[in-house]
């Protein structure tokens, strides 16, 4: 009696994979593997690049903003800015010079009118006789 092969059988019969087909797959996975870095690398490259244009942005502004404060800072240390403030905010003057106020006449204060009255509020029966029947309920003399 001969034995046929069933169809389960069928992978018992196939050889074994040769070196180069497993040096094959290695490689496939190696280079997947690798790609796979490069992009991830790539990508928090690009992150950075972001990151660092915003910040120069930032960076820029606040050395404007510096700038216009040490130029304040220059100013307020000047004895043109100590005078100035003195007349404007200080209300002080120098020896030869009169100080000078000028009085703004207030408007009469309005009496508030008062708000006018709420109109009564309806017997709650109403509000219920016009909820059900959908008409004003009879008037009671």
């Amino acid at each position: 009696m001969t034995q046929r092969p069933r169809a389960g059988n069928k992978g018992l019969n196939r050889p074994p994979l040769s070196l180069l087909q497993v040096l094959f797959v290695v490689g496939l996975a190696v280079g997947l593997l690798i790609m796979v870095d490069f992009n991830r690398r790539q990508a928090e490259a690009q992150r950075l690049e972001a990151d660092r244009d915003r910040v120069a942005t930032e960076v820029a502004a606040l050395q404007f903003e510096h700038d216009a404060l040490e130029t304040q800072v220059a100013y307020a240390t000047t004895d043109a800015a100590v005078i100035e403030w003195a007349h404007e905010q200080g209300k002080l003057v120098l020896t030869d010079e009169v100080l000078v106020v000028p009085l703004v006449p207030t408007p009469a204060p309005t009496a508030a009118l008062a708000p006018p009255a709420p109109p009564p509020l309806p017997a709650p029966w109403t509000l219920w006789w016009a909820l059900f029947f959908d008409i004003r309920p009879p008037v009671q003399s």
